[in-house]
């Protein structure tokens, strides 16, 4: 007799329920995560620390959502684990989850940078509450509301799109010859890249082109002295054209313990102008390059013989006007946010700021220096310092009079709203010897729209202060020959 061989017999059903479970883990660790990156990212920004400046690089976005989307579905399978083994899953989890934390703490405190553990608790304590909170109602619920599953995928969806933006940003930009820490094209800012050290420890990065009487160029946020290239340019060939980095921006190293802020800057100019030795200077001021230079000024005002400046301001800021709610929105945690993680504000600021299209491979080198993700929150901390640096803008207004007698040619670029027609009248008052130019096609960063106004009016401010003193002078000469006679 001869008896057929049969296969053995496998249960396709629990085979079927066990992927079915398997994916039901799975999407409740995935619809975990959604919530627990947005509380995670919250954490982060709401733990205290200087806006920009102490924000840890480690605690970016990009790093931040994969982390939580692999904590949150190792949890669910965890808690899956769990519940078929022991009594009390939830209570397990949790310890397992309040262990895990401890030692990320413990890992950053002993192989991180200092302070990074501090920075990091309330995010890492949130989604191990979160997870434990979270991770057992959604694995233990079999269908959610539609309205919740909806919600939590446009959120989910929202959170990827983020984080394919944010890792867009951190591609790297190609070294620069000479040690340069980025490539500045010769073609657009023609000028030899020059470095001091200064005695406090600050390297400070500045161009230095031309000969005659002296310019010195300021420059704003966020921006560095690349902005006064096309300036430099055309005006090298009649004075000494001289633009230099504050320290943290472009090319510029602070140095330890150096804290950024307006005051500390301007004490960097002074001791860059005593290091290079100027006198007679012109300064050419913008955006934050009044503050920090008529902070300089008015210190020392014997170095300081005109002024040029535009869409700045030199006192203190209430928050109830559009510049100090800008400084509110752009100096906090969501401006803190889009800087540090995708490098927006300096991107927008530059493209925003600027009336004609700039070509693209230009807004590129503006925004190199704060591509580093080490760099980036500079842009980030200056914002808020328009409220927070009080103390310092009622210093810089209180030594404007000492600058009272000083010849000033205004810039007033009229369709920048952060700087209204009252910041012209008090400049205005300020400098009696002024000359005032509206541009009226111009934007924040005037000098990329208006150049061919501002060129031929320098020259002619700066020339027209020569003849008078020297029509000046020789009047002087006559009455002391005069008086020599009687």
């Amino acid at each position: 007799m001869i008896t057929e061989a049969r296969a053995p017999l496998i249960d396709t059903s629990a085979t079927r329920r066990t992927g079915a479970g398997a994916l039901r883990v799975l999407r409740a660790g995935l619809t975990a995560s959604a919530a627990v990156v947005l509380l995670a990212t919250m954490a982060v920004l709401a733990a205290p620390h200087a806006r920009g400046i102490a924000f840890f690089p480690a605690l970016r976005y990009a790093v931040v959502t994969p982390a939580c989307v692999l904590a949150a579905v190792s949890a669910a399978f965890l808690y899956g684990a769990l519940a078929a083994r022991s009594a009390r899953p939830r209570l397990s989890l949790a310890a397992v989850l309040a262990g895990l934390a401890a030692g990320v703490l413990l890992g950053m405190a002993v192989a991180g940078p200092r302070g990074l553990a501090a920075a990091a608790l309330p995010a890492v304590i949130v989604v191990a509450v979160a997870l434990a909170l979270l991770v057992p109602r959604l694995v233990d619920r079999p269908r959610p509301s539609r309205a919740g599953a909806v919600a939590l995928a446009a959120l989910g969806a929202l959170e990827l799109v983020g984080l394919a933006g944010a890792l867009s940003t951190e591609r790297g930009v190609p070294r620069g010859a000479q040690g340069l820490a980025f490539e500045i094209p010769r073609a657009m800012f023609d000028a030899d890249h020059r470095f001091v050290e200064l005695p406090s420890g600050a390297r400070v990065h500045y161009v230095d082109e031309g000969q005659g009487e002296t310019l010195l160029f300021l420059h704003g946020n966020p921006a560095w002295s690349f902005q006064w290239r096309d300036l430099i340019r055309e005006l090298r060939g009649s004075y000494r054209c001289v633009a230099l980095d504050y320290p943290g921006f472009g090319l510029s190293e602070a140095p330890a313990g150096f804290g950024f802020t307006p005051r500390e800057e301007s004490r960097v100019v002074e001791e860059f102008v005593d290091r290079l030795g100027l006198r007679d200077i012109t300064l050419v001021m913008q955006d934050w390059g009044g503050p920090i230079g008529l902070g300089f000024a008015g210190r020392r005002p014997e170095l300081v013989r005109r002024v040029v400046l535009g869409s700045t301001w030199a006192w203190p800021t209430s928050t109830d006007t559009p510049r100090g709610k800008f400084s509110m929105i752009a100096g906090g945690p969501v401006g803190e946010f889009a800087q540090v993680n995708f490098n927006a504000f300096a991107a927008l600021g530059i493209d925003n700021g600027i009336v004609r299209e700039l070509p693209a491979d230009i807004a590129d080198v503006y925004v190199r220096p704060f591509r580093p993700l080490e760099r980036r929150g500079i842009a980030a901390f200056y914002p808020g310092q328009i409220t927070a640096a009080t103390d310092y803008f009622e210093e810089v207004e209180a030594g404007l009079p000492r600058l009272a007698d000083r010849k000033a040619l205004i810039f007033w670029a009229l369709k920048d709203v952060g700087f209204p027609g009252s910041d012209t009248a008090r400049f205005e008052a300020a400098f009696p010897d002024h000359r005032t130019i509206e541009l009226p096609d111009a934007d924040h960063f005037f000098f990329e729209d208006a150049a061919e106004v501002m060129i031929p009016a320098i020259r002619a401010f700066i020339d027209s202060d020569r003849r008078s003193a020297r029509r000046s002078e020789k009047a002087q000469e006559e009455l002391g020959a005069a008086g020599q006679e009687r």
